[in-house]
């Protein structure tokens, strides 16, 4: 069975079973795959619920994201993925706002249309004069 096995890789997770997936097909070479656990797939592994009948996370939620159309489709030629969107809030002060932080978080925290440019330098700003010791702080 090991006979003329090149590569040995601990760990099925994303990279490990992409690793052995690329060594065999790019460079057709043997590669064995060992894991503690009895399935491939590492944390992201799912299962079927036998009462249910509905797919589960075995180690909790994951959520596979990625904005690289390559990688988008090489994950696409292993398996199907549903339409999740992934979003996030929180509350503050009794306002409700979208985590993690991006512009249109900023622009409605301080009443703003800023730019990027123009809310990077605000921030900025905005750092700089926390920084600054406030005199009941003396």
């Amino acid at each position: 069975m090991l006979q003329g096995l090149k590569y040995l890789i601990v760990g099925s997770g994303f990279f490990g079973a992409t690793l052995a997936e690329r060594i065999a097909n790019d460079l057709g070479k043997k590669v064995l795959v060992i894991d503690r656990r009895s399935h491939f797939g590492g944390n992201s592994y799912t299962e079927i619920d036998p009462e249910t009948g509905i797919e589960c996370h075995k180690y909790g939620s994951h959520i596979f994201h990625t904005q690289n159309a390559k990688i988008w489709e090489y994950v696409n030629r292993f398996t199907q993925f549903n339409q999740y969107r992934h979003r996030v809030w929180t509350t503050y002060q009794g306002r409700v706002f979208s985590m993690p932080i991006n512009l249109a978080t900023i622009n409605q925290y301080y009443g703003k249309a800023l730019s990027p440019e123009d809310a990077k330098r605000f921030m900025e700003q905005e750092v700089a004069r926390d920084r600054v010791p406030h005199p009941e702080n003396l």
